[in-house]
Formats: C-alpha cells, sequence, structure tokens
C-alpha cells in the first residue's frame, strides 16, 4: 500500500522524490498479490483434485496386481493345457498299443482254433472202431467176458489165459466199477484177477500193488482166514477174500481190437 509523507520542502525535487516512492509502493502490489492469488490457485487445484489423484494411484496399483494375477493365472493355464496335452497323447499311444495287443491276441487265438479244428479233424478221421469177440463185451476200450460156467480161481486165470486176457483187474476209474457192479448183480460171486496168495499182501494178477479201500469190500472183509487169498466179487457188488478152490464164475479183461 502508498505511504503519503509530509516533506515540508515543496521544491521540486521533493516532488520527484515523492513520486519515485509512490512509484516504488505500487510496482510492490501487484508482486504480492499475485503470490497471494498463485498461492490461493494451489490450494483451490489440490483440494479438487486429491480424491481423483488417489482414486487412479489406487486404479493403477489395482491393475497391476490383476495383471500379475492374471499373469499367474495364465501360466498355470498354459500348465494344465500342456499336462491335457501330454495325457491325451499318452492315452492315444495307449490305445494304439492296446489294439495292437489286441490283434496279435486275435491272431494267435484265430491260428490256435484253426490248429484245433485240424488236430480234431484228423483225430475223427483217423478214430479207429472197437470191437470184441464174439460173447464178450466192449466198454470203453476194454473187452469183458462174463463167464457163464464156473470154476476154481487158478482155472479162471488159466481160461483167460487162453484168450489172451487176463482175470479182471480194476483199477480206481469208479465208471469201469459201476459198469462191472451193475453187470454182476443180484446174480452170484465172480472170480477177479486180485490175491495174496503170493506175497501174503493183496495184488493184481499182474503184480501191480491193490490200493486198500475197505468200502469197496464185504464188512469185515477181508478176515484173511487160512486159505481165503483169492479175491471174489459177490452179487452185492462187494468184494470178499473166498478160499482159491472154490468154484465161481469169473470175469476175464481183454483190450478191444481196433478195425
Amino acid at each position: 500500500m502508498a505511504e503519503f509523507k509530509h516533506i515540508p520542502d515543496s521544491s521540486s525535487s521533493s516532488q520527484n522524490n515523492v513520486y519515485c516512492m509512490l512509484n516504488e509502493d505500487m510496482r510492490r502490489i501487484p508482486s504480492q498479490t499475485s503470490q497471494k492469488v498463485s498461492l490461493s490457485a494451489g490450494c483451490m487445484w489440490w483440494k479438487q483434485c486429491w480424491i481423483p489423484l488417489i482414486c487412479g494411484m489406487f486404479f493403477v496399483i489395482l491393475l497391476t496386481t490383476v495383471s500379475v494375477s492374471f499373469k499367474q493365472q495364465f501360466s498355470k493355464l498354459t500348465e494344465v493345457e500342456n499336462a491335457v496335452g501330454n495325457l491325451t497323447a499318452s492315452v492315444v499311444l495307449l490305445t494304439s498299443d492296446q489294439q495292437d495287443t489286441n490283434d496279435r491276441l486275435m491272431e494267435m487265438f484265430g491260428n490256435l482254433k484253426a490248429d484245433l479244428e485240424s488236430r480234431i479233424t484228423n483225430l475223427t478221421r483217423r478214430k479207429p472202431v472197437l470191437s470184441c469177440k464174439a460173447g464178450w463185451q466192449l466198454y470203453l476200450s476194454s473187452c469183458y467176458l462174463f463167464s457163464s460156467t464156473a470154476l476154481d480161481w487158478q482155472k479162471s486165470r488159466a481160461f483167460c489165459g487162453a484168450h489172451e486176457a487176463l482175470l479182471l483187474i480194476l483199477g480206481q476209474d469208479a465208471s469201469e466199477w459201476n459198469f462191472i457192479v451193475n453187470r454182476v448183480s443180484k446174480l452170484q460171486s465172480h472170480w477177479i484177477g486180485l490175491t495174496d496168495h503170493t506175497t501174503g499182501q493183496w495184488r493184481w494178477i499182474d503184480g501191480s500193488p491193490y490200493i486198500m479201500d475197505r468200502s469197496q469190500w464185504e464188512p469185515g472183509e477181508p478176515n484173511n482166514l487160512a486159505g481165503e487169498d483169492c479175491a471174489e466179487l459177490t452179487k452185492s457188488g462187494k468184494l470178499n477174500d473166498g478160499m482159491c478152490s472154490q468154484s465161481f464164475r469169473f470175469i476175464c479183461k481183454a483190450p478191444a481190437n481196433e478195425n
């Protein structure tokens, strides 16, 4: 603000001095006013812009965070896609290998089937026709003679030998046992080729051992009484040790003839 001072001297030099002081003060007024206006404008700008500025900074931070998260998720997605691709390739390869294996198995099965059919055909064509002499009965691959006359055990054995047969030897085949038992049941006893006369142990006449089975014998038999050294097949279908000098019918067994 201009300040007027009273100067007693009214000379021109004094007036000039007053003018200069007034002019200097007037120059100071715009400068101070400009500074106040500038400061006021800055304050107004800050009051109006601080919220958008902070929001902008927050947005930049958020965008950066989202971008980093997106990159991480994209990287994981890429890994998953690669894993899925590898798994798909493995499945395709496995499927191809399985198909090859199936093809080889089917080929092997076809070859085996063809070979088996060929063998069956050959066996059918070459299957011999079995037959027995008159009066003998065919069962499986053997011929059996059920005598109508009675002889002692030794003569029965000799008779069978004269017809190229043996006094009956029975194995462990249950079907053969059933065939013989059904044929002689309710008739009378028949000599078979089983004795303990020579060794004291029950053996078949071809020398093979007999495996003792008590269920095949009459109750309490064999009782090994003196002279009861030969086995008879009773009409009940059970075995009994009888005296070899007794006369019974007998059963001979011989291999069947191939035609």
